[in-house]
């Protein structure tokens, strides 16, 4: 999981998470009349601007779209009667993290906007009497994220003409309701589930940035609703393609996947796959698709003929076809496709992961440096400033 800060300017505005690769939550209030352009998000090694700001005010919900992609995507789940939760954004570097138990997972409240919501009510452990800057934290169970913390209790009763303290009671929105309210088509598992780490390791999760740029490009150019990308990575390798496919609904909405084709000769004619494609038709009034095609040594111009006759046989429609072909073409991919760039590392990915694997796993930092090869950092000992810092 990534959480960080959000600043305007150098000003401190509140904690926020990264939901997705490109998608961070806050609270509503912590974005409040703010410009995106104004907004960064700032996590462990990372600063990251924000170009997009949508907020709710029924839950006091914020979902900011970031212009970098974030290394790690957190599992998120249901939250359960009595677990023990934490949080580990710190408002200030000095800042402990916030623990407890899950007190009720449905109840009713009127929040400070005065809108009635349905919230997580948290029993938390540390009594600091005033939780301000913890707004927009994940609420995290077992590695995965549970809610987001908009809210504090006061006391109800303090001393006249003073202000009341704040009680060890938090409320949080449901991450269910959360992924629901801004229609992010993202899973959340129930019951709670740790995050796999071995996932964590898998290089399609934080080298496909500049992929995911040029697809957004693509859609900004597009002339109608039908995207032709071309990705050359090994028909084998389609792992690739399932984080680019589990992508997209952040950015285009809800896809109904399909089963790969391929335009291979000895295997189907442009007919039949244009067949099989056409079929589609049908459900892009309602749904966007999203089909892998398979190209590899397959000539320019049979797939020039495909991209041709898909276009006509479908028509206008109303939600985005995305036709992913996959593999290197004989000669290159001809002008209907938007061939994206091949995936690959750059130092910057590597980093950012060792930075975030370090923070997930509540080591000390100066790990992170013996694994991106920083000796200058790693040869020393700890110090005072590395005691409990994490992120």
């Amino acid at each position: 999981m990534i959480d960080g800060r959000i600043l305007s300017g150098t000003r401190f505005r509140g904690s926020a998470f990264a939901l997705t690769d490109r998608l961070v939550a806050t609270a509503a209030h912590v974005v409040r009349d703010q410009p995106a352009a104004e907004l960064t998000f700032v996590t462990a090694g990372w600063s990251v601007q924000v170009q997009e700001v949508r907020v709710d005010p029924s839950i006091d919900a914020a979902i900011l779209r970031v212009a970098e992609s974030l290394p790690v995507v957190p599992p998120l789940a249901h939250a359960q009667l009595h677990e023990q939760w934490r949080v580990t954004s710190r408002p200030q570097k000095a800042d402990s993290q916030l623990t407890g138990a899950v007190r009720a997972i449905d109840h009713m409240i009127v929040n400070a906007g005065d809108h009635d919501m349905t919230v997580l009510q948290l029993h938390v452990a540390e009594e600091l009497r005033d939780y301000s800057g913890y707004s927009g934290s994940a609420v995290v169970v077992n590695d995965s994220i549970v809610g987001l913390l908009v809210e504090q209790v006061r006391e109800r009763a303090a001393a006249p003409g003073s202000r009341p303290m704040a009680a060890n009671v938090l409320y949080a929105v449901p991450v269910d309701r959360l992924v629901a309210r801004f229609r992010l088509n993202l899973k959340v598992e129930r019951p709670s589930a740790a995050a796999e780490p071995r996932q964590l390791l898998n290089t399609a999760y934080f080298d496909l940035d500049v992929l995911k740029n040029a697809i957004l490009d693509a859609r900004t150019a597009a002339t109608d609703r039908m995207l032709a990308l071309g990705i050359p990575v090994q028909c084998t390798d389609m792992k690739v393609v399932e984080n680019l496919r589990d992508w997209l609904p952040a950015h285009f909405g809800e896809f109904e996947p399909k089963g790969q084709l391929t335009l291979r000769a000895e295997v189907n004619s442009v007919e039949r796959v244009v067949g099989y494609v056409a079929r589609y038709r049908q459900e892009l009034d309602r749904v966007n698709v999203f089909c892998p095609i398979l190209v590899d040594a397959v000539p320019a111009e049979h797939i020039t003929r495909f991209i041709d006759e898909v276009r006509s046989r479908i028509g206008p429609h109303r939600k985005w076809i995305v036709l992913l072909l996959v593999g290197e073409p004989a000669d290159g991919f001809p002008e209907p496709v938007v061939a994206l760039p091949q995936p690959r590392f750059v130092p910057r990915d590597v980093n950012g992961w060792a930075s975030n694997m370090i923070a997930l796993r509540r080591w000390p930092s100066p790990l992170a440096a013996v694994w991106r090869g920083d000796r200058s950092r790693a040869d020393r000992p700890p110090g005072p400033e590395d005691r409990g810092r994490h992120a």
